[in-house]
């Protein structure tokens, strides 16, 4: 058979393979490729600016506030909205300059707040800028990258805040290390998200997200030596902390390996015990071996688990910590009334569970929030809320926002007046 040929199905339509062939020879084609990586590749920061909400959408919620997203709109009715907007202006080179010009604004912005560099007094120039920014990429992230008119999948080797650029080396034949900036840059997993408006009732914005410093840079002038002890600050950070990090990270690796050696170990196990075969001396050694040195990292990770803790309860405070343990439990003891409610509601719908338990748990958060007056609870609050929002279907957001959201507003003013007028 001809694989250059059409091949289709029994009622003359192309099928997968044909579809698939086509679309290889198309990306063959350079012009084809930048076509596809400028209409579909977003980077983690380029998806927030151009995928959010937009000045359109902005300007027609402004005036038209009746008109939720995602509505279909007459011909007749579109013509008046676009009447009202005025003229559009001429496509001209000046327009595409000033355009690029309010992107790298924005794209500044969002890089202030994800490496600190703000002032908490200026909230008013972030407006403009989503509820949830992504967090700067760490070192080991798995990434596409876009270079030389292509997207080429590897992980990050370094960072390099002042340059706002990661350096990858790929794999790839002829490709080697590149230094790529932070718009050509995608995450393949989930990205981390950081709420705006946590950075901003926060006092001190630096020490919430540290500058990654790339690893070749003198840091002779950052740390201090006290018997012979590193000490001193790295982005923000006290060394002693982001030493435990990493050694619980290596830790954790080796934990991983040891973990697949026992799965290994007990694959290898189970079979000779269904042939029958005797089990040799060597994997008997191996094999406690390996469970002996499990129970050592274990003791290791506990110690630096509690050192790791005691890092948080000092650097982060307790009253913050306090806030996401209370979170935490409000979930758990939502997730339970929730299961043992089922029993007689029989709910099957997962998702519809689910959005239950959160709505319950968000309750529970603002009894407790009542009876500890915690301030510091607040900004865990609001981000409970805006977690359940962004899983609300579009249909149901504006019942989602009477019902809830501006209830809940009300209280939470409430809640702050009582602080204000009660510190104790």
């Amino acid at each position: 058979m001809d694989i250059a040929s059409p091949i289709k199905d029994e009622h003359g339509t192309a099928t997968a393979v044909d579809l698939s062939l086509r679309i290889k020879n198309y990306l063959k084609v350079e012009k084809a490729r930048k076509w596809c990586c400028y209409e579909w590749f977003y980077s983690n920061i380029d998806r927030l600016i151009f995928l959010g909400k937009n000045d359109f959408v902005t300007c027609v919620q402004a005036r038209f506030p009746d008109i939720e997203p995602g509505t279909k709109l007459t011909r007749l009715q579109w013509s008046i909205v676009r009447r009202s907007l005025g003229k559009p202006r001429r496509c001209s080179a000046k327009f595409f300059e000033e355009e690029r010009e309010m992107l790298q604004a924005q794209r500044d912005r969002v890089r202030e707040l994800q490496q600190g560099k703000f002032n908490p007094d200026d909230a008013e120039a972030y407006k403009d800028i989503a509820d949830e920014i992504p967090a700067m990429l760490i070192i080991g992230t798995s990434v596409t990258a876009l270079i030389k008119d292509g997207l080429f999948v590897d992980e990050v080797e370094a960072v390099d805040p002042t340059t706002n650029t990661y350096r990858i080396r790929f794999d790839r034949p002829g490709l080697g290390t590149h230094t790529v900036p932070d718009y050509n840059v995608l995450s393949n997993g989930e990205v981390e998200v950081i709420s705006k408006d946590a950075l901003f009732t926060s006092q001190e914005p630096a020490d919430l997200l540290p500058d990654v410093i790339l690893p070749q840079a003198n840091l002779s002038s950052y740390i201090t030596t006290e018997h012979g002890i590193s000490t001193g600050f790295l982005g923000g950070y006290p060394v002693p902390f982001l030493r435990c990090i990493v050694k619980m990270n290596k830790l954790l690796k080796v934990k991983r390996d040891l973990l697949s050696k026992v799965k290994n170990l007990n694959s290898t196990v189970e079979r000779k015990t269904s042939f029958k075969e005797p089990i040799d001396s060597g994997t008997q050694l191996m094999y406690a071996t390996v469970v002996l040195d499990l129970d050592k990292l274990n003791k290791a990770l506990q110690l630096n688990v509690k050192e790791l803790q005691q890092h948080c309860k000092t650097h982060l405070g307790s009253e913050t910590l306090a806030a996401i343990q209370v979170k935490t439990e409000c979930m758990d003891a939502a997730e339970q009334l929730v299961k043992d409610a089922n029993q007689l509601i029989k709910l099957r719908d997962e998702k519809s569970t689910n959005f239950v338990a959160e709505l319950t748990a968000l309750l529970i958060q603002v009894e407790r929030l009542s009876t500890s007056k915690n301030s510091s609870s607040m900004p865990v609050l609001s981000e409970s809320i805006r977690n359940l929002r962004s899983i609300v279907h579009p249909s149901n957001l504006h019942s989602f926002q009477e019902n809830v959201e501006v209830p809940l507003a009300h209280i939470q003013a409430r809640l702050k007046q009582e602080f204000l007028s009660n510190p104790d």
